[in-house]
């Protein structure tokens, strides 16, 4: 499969080095896949949005399982897409799920679950997937996935990678009509507008990577010295960054899935600093490890933010651009009207901020 399309990373790395999986930003709608009876959803340890739900007792509604995680970019756009098939064949006997199966190490945990349907407006029934079985058992080595079983039980379609409507709803209709369905609505032209399109921004061809930085997916970052994981490490920075590496400054635990801000380096300022090559959005998985509030600065190519560069989760105290990191979440830093390439640096003011990943739109 061709690379040049957006990459979703695999749950499971190999060798310590980021490993990612191409999946098609737009397929041919979903592909059809010989008729297999659904496994069971396994080890579920809660639902959100309805009581437990079975795969036996939704037998006669045609299911549209969505395997995703609150942190995936690609998930996020086609949380829209899923809200909107509900709304409009719910009443013929369409069912959607959504499979919640955990990323990263702090998405299993229920409350940041919950805290995230809710920053996305999820009202469809959710699985909380927190030990990944029902994503196992599905066959998903990525994020998104999406599954169609139709009113025997049997899965029909699967679609890898997020996609529009137009790649869902012929297939739904089809599996709607086989239950004896006659839905009559036309087919949507475009997708829905919503908010999650205009914070997060949409994919195009040359945008910047996903970069992951903890151990378990990279193998090195762009400063010209070798990390000892689970240690604090003094990072020096030269100033001189090629595009589209992760660089450090300061002194840095290197964990598993992320990088900690630890004090007592010989530079007290310490930043995680990208030069991304295209972009109209920039966002950055991070958290705290205790739980309380970290603030963070951040600045574009040296400066602080402009008032019309401020994205949703950054601000401006006087001349200087900042946020607040509360919980494990995807913060939008920045944003631009057109694709742009700059140096984007986050400084923590605080030890417990945690760096996991540099996503764009």
């Amino acid at each position: 499969m061709s690379t040049d399309q957006p990459l979703c990373v695999a749950a499971i790395p190999t060798n310590g080095i980021q490993q990612l999986y191409p999946v098609p930003a737009f397929a041919l709608q979903m592909e059809i896949i010989p008729a297999t009876p659904a496994p069971e959803f396994r080890e579920v340890t809660g639902w959100a949005n309805s009581e437990p739900l079975s795969i036996k007792g939704l037998k006669g509604k045609v299911v549209l399982l969505d395997c995703w995680t609150y942190t995936c970019i690609f998930c996020l756009r086609t949380i829209p897409i899923m809200r909107l098939l509900q709304q409009k064949y719910g009443k013929h006997g369409l069912q959607v799920i959504q499979a919640h199966s955990a990323e990263y190490q702090f998405a299993t945990d229920e409350n940041n679950i919950r805290r995230g349907l809710k920053a996305f407006n999820v009202s469809e029934p959710v699985a909380f997937d927190t030990n990944n079985k029902v994503w196992e058992d599905y066959g998903n080595t990525y994020w998104p996935k999406h599954i169609l079983i139709d009113h025997d039980g049997f899965i029909r379609y699967e679609h890898a990678g997020y996609g529009g409507i137009a790649d869902f709803e012929n297939q739904v209709v089809e599996l709607l009509e086989e239950a004896g369905k006659n839905p009559s609505e036309e087919r949507e032209k475009e997708n829905p507008r919503d908010s999650i399109y205009d914070i997060y921004g949409i994919h195009f061809p040359g945008v910047a990577p996903e970069i992951c930085v903890g151990y378990s997916r990279l193998r090195r970052f762009g400063n010209n010295q070798t990390l000892k994981p689970d240690a604090a490490n003094f990072v020096a920075d030269t100033g001189s960054h090629d595009v589209n590496l992760v660089y450090l400054r300061g002194r840095w635990v290197w964990q598993r899935e992320s990088v900690q801000n630890a004090s007592g380096g010989k530079d007290q300022i310490s930043s995680v600093i990208m030069n991304y090559n295209s972009a109209t959005r920039v966002h950055g998985i991070i958290g705290t490890s205790d739980g309380k509030p970290a603030r963070i600065e951040v600045k574009i190519d040296g400066n602080y933010l402009k008032n019309e560069q401020l994205g949703k989760d950054t601000m401006l105290e006087g001349s200087t651009s900042y946020a607040i990191i509360e919980w494990p979440f995807m913060y939008n830093l920045l944003r631009t009207e057109k694709p742009e390439a700059h140096e984007i640096e986050i400084i923590p003011s605080s030890d417990n901020f945690v760096f996991y990943t540099f996503v764009f739109g």
